[in-house]
């Protein structure tokens, strides 16, 4: 039982030892109080007037300036041709014709991240021309 007091002092004696301390970084010089007022007047006059916000301007009933922003084209309509949906030559073969078609629907199919309306074109499309091959 004797050891376990000394055991505690020698560890408080480790904790209180010193550590290097870093050097001590200069402060920076203070400007007097003067050349700070000259300052700031100087900044004052440099600064341009405030622009109005655009919500400001819509409450004061200003025209907004909508040239700035490009306007996009219309995008074309899909394709109404069946031919074409399918991307086939007028002259096809039924083989032509249902290769076309796994070739569309592996590429449109909705369950694989294609969009749905683009592959129910595809299918009736692939139906149309089916029915005119007479098969």
């Amino acid at each position: 039982m004797n050891e376990l007091p000394a055991k505690k002092a020698v560890t408080k004696a480790a904790k209180k030892a010193p550590t290097k301390k870093s050097p001590a970084k200069k402060a920076p010089a203070k400007k007097s109080p003067a050349k700070k007022a000259s300052a700031k007047k100087a900044h004052a006059k440099k600064s341009p007037a405030k622009k109005a916000s655009a919500k400001k301007a819509a409450a004061e009933g200003a025209p907004r300036n909508d040239t700035s922003a490009p306007k996009r084209p219309a995008l074309a309509a899909p394709p109404t041709d069946p031919l074409t949906v399918l991307g086939l030559q007028p002259h096809f073969t039924l083989a032509d014709l249902r290769r076309a078609w796994r070739d569309h629907a592996a590429t449109h199919h909705p369950d694989i991240g294609g969009d749905a309306a683009t592959f129910s074109r595809g299918r009736h499309a692939y139906e149309a021309l089916r029915e005119g091959l007479g098969r």
